[in-house]
């Protein structure tokens, strides 16, 4: 029972500290980056939810380990994410 106590209790940690930057490419002249922040999320991937990522974008982005670079389309859009924290 603790051991699974301490696995919950991890894993909110985790939650609130994952930070991305993402990049958004519309075209060549319209482009945008953010840093995205758990920290400011009242849920995992907030963020990524409030711009329409679809279940598997948001399982690829929920698998993603620091350093790691994920490209997905949304909307005419390329997203680049890559996890920092």
């Amino acid at each position: 029972m603790f051991k699974k106590l301490l696995n919950t209790l991890s894993d909110a940690i985790e939650f609130r500290s994952r930070i991305w930057v993402v990049h958004v490419s519309e075209s060549f002249l319209k482009d945008q980056s953010f840093v995205v922040n758990e920290d400011q999320f009242s849920s995992p991937l907030s963020w990524m939810k409030s711009k329409g990522y679809d279940e598997s974008m948001l399982e690829k982005v929920e698998l993603m380990k620091p350093s790691q670079i994920v490209v997905v389309e949304l909307g005419g859009a390329t997203h680049q994410l890559m996890r920092v924290k």
